[in-house]
Order: structure tokens, then C-alpha cells, then sequence
């Protein structure tokens, strides 16, 4: 009898573990200013690499779960490996305690092994590889870039950031 209470106990537990979690996903754009991860939308991406670059918060900003695509996490084919070896020079050398600016501009212009293994594969799957929407200079083709739109150029495609005025409702 005593064993049937116990997996009771523990199914009611995982199912209120489950509903918390799915009420946390369905919710977490709303609630991202209380909650230390998710989406902020405010045109910077906050994840790992620029917690040590910039010691903002690791929301977990551009990972599959909180990808935050066109509002703060932006992909630029063109500058994705030397931001993808800025950010794991950043990581390796500040948050593994060897950091210094000399040492970290030293690794962003000869890159080790390990660090151009990291950016061997591009894509805007490679956090590393992100860059602030804030930091975006071109309007996106949707196809080999992911980014918010300049506000300098006057005409943006369909599906750009909803933080660039001109491109909503096109």
C-alpha cells in the first residue's frame, strides 16, 4: 500500500512540473522582463558570448528554445565568422579567467584551433554567430541573413524586424 501512495506522490509531482513548464513556454514572451531568460525585444541579444563580452544577463538569447530572431538575435552571412570568433574569443579568455583586452585581440586576429572549430559551421543555428539586432546594417534577404532592418534604407522585405517601423504592414 505504501508503495502505491509514493507513486502517487511522484506522479503528481511530474504532472505539476509539466503543466508549470508548458504555462512558463505559452507565457515566457510576456513575462521575459521578470524571468532571467527569454526574449527582452530590446534590440540586443543577451546569451552567453555577449554576458562575457559585455557582462549583460545570459538570457539564453538565439538558442533553439529562446531563438529571439528579428527583435534581438540577427544573422549577417557576410560578418558571421569574425563574429562568431569575436564572441568565442570573448567566452574562452573573460570566462575562463585568462582574459585581458590584449590577450582576447590577440585571439580575435590569430584564432586558435579550437575556437575556429567552433565557427567551422555557420548558420543562425551557431549562437556564436549572432550578433545584436542593434548592431544590423543591412535589410534582410530572409535567406542567408536573419536581421533587423537599417532605418536608413526606406524600403525593407516582408518578415523584417516589427522593430523597424517601415517594415510592418508591408
Amino acid at each position: 500500500m505504501a508503495g502505491n501512495t509514493e507513486e502517487f506522490i511522484w506522479y503528481e509531482v511530474l504532472f505539476s512540473l509539466i503543466v508549470a513548464l508548458v504555462v512558463f513556454f505559452i507565457f515566457y514572451q510576456n513575462f521575459s522582463e521578470v524571468f532571467p531568460i527569454g526574449c527582452n525585444n530590446n534590440n540586443l541579444l543577451e546569451n552567453q558570448f555577449t554576458q562575457a563580452e559585455y557582462g549583460t544577463p545570459n538570457r539564453m538569447e538565439g538558442t533553439p528554445l529562446f531563438r529571439c530572431y528579428l527583435t534581438n538575435a540577427c544573422y549577417d552571412q557576410a560578418t558571421a565568422n569574425t563574429t562568431c570568433i569575436t564572441n568565442w574569443c570573448y567566452y574562452d579568455y573573460w570566462t575562463n579567467g585568462h582574459g585581458s583586452n590584449s590577450v582576447v585581440q590577440n585571439c580575435i586576429q590569430n584564432p586558435p584551433a579550437s575556437v575556429l572549430q567552433n565557427c567551422k559551421i555557420l548558420g543562425p543555428s551557431n549562437t556564436a554567430a549572432l550578433e545584436s539586432c542593434q548592431s544590423s546594417t543591412i535589410v534582410a534577404d530572409n535567406a542567408t541573413d536573419i536581421q533587423n532592418c537599417d532605418t536608413s534604407i526606406p524600403t525593407c522585405i516582408t518578415g523584417d524586424s516589427p522593430l523597424c517601423s517601415s517594415c510592418i504592414g508591408q
